[in-house]
């Protein structure tokens, strides 16, 4: 499919000493660029999907590793780990994901041409909320995109600091190339594997205040810790790619159901990666 759109006024585009930031370390953040109430509507629509309210794959919906595996017994958000792909189901999170204030930004980086390939609200659960290990998110995305880089954002919901599980970057590591990435054990979320020989003490921890937006480069190491308080943190994380990548090999393809790509601005291209058909996709086809 081949999308075109009127080319959109920037008014969040990065300056000079932000550009420069982000091409010495690989990471920007900027505060309140979300309102209380902004993000507010994000976490109950999740909660809704949580209470049933709202129709949701239940696919896409994952708990808490150790309420998963029956070492804690707990209920509802508490028991909660993340929901998949609520732009492709929730319009108030696909709103979210074309937001300018999350994508004038990624113009200066990805160019005007853009796509969102992945995005998932998460909550890091009072006392049992668990980390992420080193990783580079380049290492899963090429199996399914040639590009130079994908870009990451990450909102904050709710504060993120070290006592509640904040990120942690290794500041310019996304000129590195990939590490290898080995299994873990134990009962982590089973999502990521770990970035073989980062040193902890390279780490840098990204405290910010709800509203704030963090945004990273692909090749960026990164982490986050476990919650040992007694606070959420809650966080909504989103993967944007330029319409000019291409497919890493034809059986990517086949992931698209499953993993759907949305336009967000610009154009698309058919010989290129290109979005699905339908902003929001029917439950029934995501079953």
């Amino acid at each position: 499919m081949h999308t075109a759109s009127i080319p959109q006024k920037r008014r969040f585009g990065l300056s000079a000493d932000e550009f420069a930031h982000w091409n010495e370390n690989g990471y920007l953040v900027r505060l309140g660029v979300f309102s209380a109430e902004e993000n507010n509507v994000l976490r109950q629509v999740a909660e809704d999907v949580v209470d049933k309210k709202r129709p949701y794959p239940s696919t896409n919906i994952n708990e808490n590793a150790l309420v998963r595996d029956g070492k804690i017994e707990e209920q509802g958000i508490y028991a909660m780990h993340k929901i998949h792909h609520p732009s492709c189901y929730c319009p108030e999170f696909l709103a979210r994901v074309r937001d300018p204030r999350l994508t004038d930004p990624l113009v200066d980086i990805l160019g005007p041409d853009i796509l969102g390939i992945n995005n998932l609200f998460i909550w890091k659960a009072p006392k049992i909320g668990l980390g992420f290990p080193w990783h580079q998110d380049k290492f899963y995305f090429r199996n399914r995109f040639k590009t130079e880089t994908t870009v990451g954002t990450w909102t904050a919901i709710d504060a993120a600091d070290t006592g509640n599980g904040c990120l942690y970057v290794v500041p310019g590591s996304h000129k590195w190339d990939i590490f290898q990435h080995d299994d873990i054990e134990g009962s982590q979320q089973q999502e990521f594997k770990l970035a073989r020989g980062v040193c902890d003490a390279d780490g840098v921890p990204v405290e910010v205040p709800p509203g704030a937006v963090i945004w990273f480069h692909s090749h960026l190491l990164h982490k986050s810790t476990d919650n040992h308080s007694l606070r959420f943190r809650r966080s909504y994380v989103i993967h944007y790619l330029s319409a000019q990548a291409e497919w890493s090999r034809p059986e990517a393809l086949n992931s698209r159901k499953r993993q759907p790509v949305m336009w967000i601005r610009g154009q698309t291209y058919p010989n290129k990666v290109h979005e699905v058909a339908r902003d929001v996709l029917p439950i029934s086809e995501s079953e």
